[in-house]
């Protein structure tokens, strides 16, 4: 699978994973967003030690969750077997932003770890150093990296 395919399924699995309500409701297709996994698949959030085993776990799992979820995808990045996604969960509105690691085998996904982190006011103390930006902003060309030349790191900015 060429890294363009594996990008537009991703993106494939974001669009069907959001719930408009708790638990998936007539429009909701948990199954759908759940095609990129491999039936023997692990997800786990190492920040609460949590994993789920198997693809018809992480389906009843989701289908039972008990709020509204919509996903908004800022990054898709990475070649090969590797991906990273970092995106937006707003949680009955509430939102969390998010990378979520991704490990493919024969084209479906093996292994995804998704991080969370809370925004935070940042201190003034270290402003002279920093800039703001928008993280849900495209992101804006940096220097050449050679590691992208000739099929290195793939990304969507």
């Amino acid at each position: 699978m060429n890294d363009a395919t594996t990008r537009a399924m991703i993106q494939a699995h974001f669009d069907a994973s959001n719930v408009g309500v708790s638990g998936g409701g007539p429009d909701d297709d948990i199954a759908r967003a759940s095609e990129i996994y491999a039936d023997d698949a692990v997800l786990e959030w190492p920040q609460g030690g949590e994993r789920v085993r198997g693809k018809a776990n992480i389906i009843a799992f989701r289908s039972t969750y008990p709020t509204r979820q919509e996903f908004e995808v800022h990054r898709i990045t990475g070649c090969h077997d590797l991906w990273v996604n970092e995106y937006t969960i707003r949680y009955d509105d509430r939102p969390v932003m998010v990378v979520g690691i991704m490990e493919f085998r024969d084209d479906k996904v093996i292994r995804e770890r998704i991080y969370f982190g809370e925004p935070w006011a940042p201190p003034a103390w270290r402003a002279q150093w920093v800039e703001r930006f928008d993280p849900r902003a495209p992101d804006p060309p940096v220097a050449t990296d050679p590691r992208r030349q000739g099929g290195g790191l793939s990304d969507l900015s």
